[in-house]
């Protein structure tokens, strides 16, 4: 038996006196890499605790990714940085310039002392369901976003998380368990009241047209916001699931959403072609701003929300224990293609 000792007369919990103990041996090196720790009957003999307080222990220790759970052998040191507060499940549906930023704002915000894994489920939920329930032990807590069509096998996954643990970026989640955290997109509403708040400059172009691509997971939200606008206000209006020169006529303002924006370089060139300037005889506003937007043809216009704020208030509800549902704001950010 390794010599694990327990802090007398203290108020802490039972577990985290436990927990201390054996990350005490670890920081003194009486505990090394790889090491098997004592069963859970013999540290329940030992300090004459329950079994049940000395799986919370260990699995307290699991979490922060000091100890790992074999299974029917035993728990055996994971870590030597016991000074992890907290080790973070980052699940993005795919990396592109603007998760980039979302994923590295959560990193700078939550601080040194916070390790976080980043994992990908391309919007496939055989690959999504068994990366979190394979973890569920494993981890202080789980930052997801999901975008995947089987709603259904999503929430029954994401409710075996316990909610004090989950917080689920960008896309809203209406059947999750009370308690979680969410920070996310209202795309129906946003592109309606963005556009309503610009009318005037809507007013410039004679037909709206919406390219909402199939792979596009926000697309049938944004689509039910923009068929509203045009309904309400009186605008002519287009969806097309893809991009053909069939399509293009002057006199029309263009909205892409595909995340590679191949509709929005093909619009470009089309326009380059026909020698038309955007934000004159054609508008065009793309969805996720980039730094190459910002100067591409002179500017193009974006709908985008802050992703950088987004993943600062997810650090902020780990950091804080905090849990919330929120909107994250989105914007409008007008350059001259509209």
């Amino acid at each position: 038996m390794v010599k694990l000792s327990i802090e007398k007369n203290s108020k802490k919990p039972k577990y985290l006196l436990l927990a201390d103990s054996i990350t005490s041996q670890i920081e003194q090196k009486q505990l090394v890499l790889d090491e098997r720790l004592p069963s859970v009957n013999k540290l329940s003999a030992h300090f004459n605790f329950s079994r049940e307080t000395v799986f919370k222990a260990l699995n307290h220790l699991s979490e922060k990714g000091i100890v790992r759970a074999v299974d029917k052998i035993g728990y055996f040191v994971n870590d030597l940085s016991v000074e992890t507060e907290y080790k973070v499940f980052f699940m993005l549906d795919k990396f592109t310039p603007f998760k980039e930023d979302l994923y590295n704002s959560l990193i700078s915000n939550l601080g040194e002392n916070v390790k976080v894994r980043l994992y990908f489920h391309h919007q496939n939920i055989e690959i999504f369901a068994p990366l979190i329930l394979d973890n569920l032990k494993n981890y202080t807590h789980f930052v997801i976003t999901t975008y995947i069509k089987d709603s259904k096998s999503v929430q029954k996954v994401l409710n075996k998380i316990p909610p004090e643990k989950l917080i689920i970026l960008d896309k809203y989640e209406p059947n999750v368990n009370n308690g979680c955290g969410m920070v996310f997109q209202d795309f129906e509403n946003d592109i309606f009241n963005l556009l309503k708040e610009h009318i005037e400059l809507v007013k410039k172009y004679q037909r709206l047209v919406l390219f909402n691509r199939k792979n596009a997971p926000h697309g049938d939200f944004v689509q039910k916001g923009f068929e509203r606008f045009c309904s309400d206000y009186n605008f002519k209006g287009n969806v097309y699931d893809n991009f053909s020169p069939d399509y293009f006529e002057k006199g029309s303002l263009y909205i892409t959403i595909d995340a590679y924006d191949r509709d929005m370089v093909e619009i470009i060139k089309l326009a380059r072609k026909s020698k038309w300037k955007l934000g004159k005889e054609i508008g065009l506003i793309s969805y996720n701003d980039t730094s190459t937007k910002e100067i591409l043809d002179g500017g193009i216009s974006v709908i985008s929300t802050d992703f950088k704020k987004m993943g600062e208030e997810a650090a902020k509800m780990i950091l804080e224990g905090r849990r919330e549902r929120k909107g994250n704001e989105t914007k409008l950010i007008l350059r001259s293609s509209f």
